[in-house]
C-alpha cells in the first residue's frame, strides 16, 4: 500500500489532540536469566536443578513422545509489565530468546524448518539438507494445571496414553488456535500433521550443515503473525508470566541419525556454575505495547504526533505499525489504528 495516500483516509477532527484515559507504553525489556528453567523429560530425576538440559526425540517410538526431551523456559514479567490489565491491553511486538550449548561437535546446524513428512519412517529420512531445527514454541498444559500452577519440582505427568510416558507430559509444547486453544505437538510424526514453531534457533558461529562447537549460542527471534500466539501471550502476560518451550527432533536413539552416542545438542542451564559467569543462561529481549494503540508515542495525549509516528513506523514496516497482529502491513491496519486513535 502507499503509504503516501494515507493521510487524505485520517479525518480532520483526528488531528486535534485530546488527553487519553489509558495511557499506552511501547516497552523493551531484557531478563539475563530466566525465572525457571526445567528438563522437561519423563525420567529427569531432578527438574529445575540441573545444570545442563537436552532436548532430542524418540522418532516414532511407541511409549514415548515424539519430542521426548523439552525444555521448559518461564521469565516473571509482572515487575516490568503491569499485568492484570486485560488481555486486550497487550501486544507483544517482537521477542527473542537465548540459548547456549555445552557440548562439542555433537549436532549439526539446521536453520530451517523442517516438515514432518521429511522425517520419514524409522531409518527412510527424506530431509534433504543435514541436521535439524532447534525449535521455540509456547507452553501448553494439562491435567487441571496451568502456568501459576506448574513449577519446576511439580510431577512431569500423571498418567500415560501409552505406556511409559507417550502423553503424559503436564507441560508441552504447543502451538494455538484462533480461539486460544492448545494443540500439543510433541507427537506430530505420529500423528502426521505439520507444526510451525514461533522461531528456529540461529547463529552465525557456524555454516548450515557443520557441526556445533560449545559455547555456541543460538538466538530464536520471532514477531507473532497468528492470532492464536497473540491471544496466548497476551494473556501470559496479564498472568505476569511468559512461558516457552524448546525443542529438537534429533533421535536419542534408533533411526534415522539415532544411537551410537549424543546427537542432540545439550544446553547450559540457569542454575550451572558458568551461567552468571561467563552470560550462558537463556536470556529473553522482548518488546510489548501495553496499552491503546491510539495513543502511539504513549504521551498520554491523541493527537497529530500519534498519527506522525504511526505513519513513519507503517512505511517502515515496524512490528509496532501492525496493529492486527497479522505481518502485513496494509488497511487493516491503518483501520486498527484510527479505531483505536478515535475510541475512549
Amino acid at each position: 500500500m502507499n503509504t503516501k495516500s494515507i493521510p487524505r483516509l485520517i479525518p480532520a477532527l483526528l488531528l486535534t489532540g485530546v488527553a487519553c484515559t489509558g495511557h499506552a507504553q511501547v516497552l523493551e525489556i531484557s531478563y539475563d536469566t530466566p525465572t525457571l528453567d526445567r528438563w522437561n523429560y519423563p525420567f529427569n530425576g531432578a527438574p529445575g536443578t540441573r545444570f545442563e538440559m537436552t532436548s532430542f526425540g524418540a522418532l516414532e517410538q511407541p511409549g514415548f513422545d515424539d519430542h521426548d526431551a523439552q525444555v521448559l523456559l518461564g521469565f516473571d514479567t509482572a515487575g516490568d509489565i503491569a499485568s492484570g490489565l486485560g488481555t486486550e491491553e497487550y501486544q507483544v511486538l517482537s521477542a527473542t530468546i537465548t540459548m547456549t550449548v555445552s557440548n562439542h561437535n555433537d549436532f549439526r546446524y539446521d536453520p530451517t524448518h523442517d516438515t514432518f513428512d521429511t522425517y520419514g519412517l524409522l531409518g527412510e529420512p527424506f530431509d534433504t539438507d543435514a541436521g535439524r531445527p532447534l525449535n521455540l514454541w509456547l507452553t501448553g498444559y494439562r491435567d487441571g494445571l496451568d502456568q501459576t500452577t506448574y513449577h519446576e519440582t511439580s510431577p512431569f505427568g500423571f498418567v500415560a496414553d501409552v505406556f511409559p510416558a507417550q502423553g503424559m507430559r503436564s507441560a508441552f509444547a504447543a502451538i494455538f488456535d484462533d480461539q486460544g486453544v492448545a494443540t500439543d505437538i510433541s507427537n506430530n510424526l505420529k500423528e502426521q500433521f505439520d507444526a510451525v514453531p514461533l522461531a528456529i534457533g540461529q547463529t552465525n558461529a557456524v555454516n548450515p550443515g557443520d557441526l556445533v562447537p560449545a559455547e555456541t549460542t543460538f538466538s530464536f527471534t520471532f514477531t507473532p503473525c497468528q492470532l492464536g500466539e497473540h491471544l496466548e501471550l497476551a494473556r501470559m502476560l496479564d498472568l505476569g508470566q511468559i512461558r516457552f518451550s524448546i525443542s529438537s527432533l534429533q533421535a536419542a536413539s534408533g533411526s534415522p541419525d539415532g544411537g551410537g552416542g549424543v546427537v542432540y545438542p545439550i544446553w547450559f542451564s540457569r542454575e550451572n556454575p558458568l551461567s552468571p559467569i561467563l552470560g550462558y543462561a537463556p536470556t529473553l529481549d522482548i518488546r510489548v505495547r501495553v496499552g491503546s494503540a491510539g495513543d502511539y508515542n504513549g504521551d498520554g495525549f491523541k493527537n497529530f504526533l500519534d498519527v506522525s509516528e504511526f505513519l513513519a513506523d507503517f512505511g517502515n514496516a515496524d512490528p509496532a505499525a501492525d496493529i492486527n497482529g497479522d505481518c502485513n502491513f496494509n488497511f487493516l491496519d491503518v483501520s486498527g489504528f484510527l479505531s483505536e486513535y478515535s475510541s475512549n
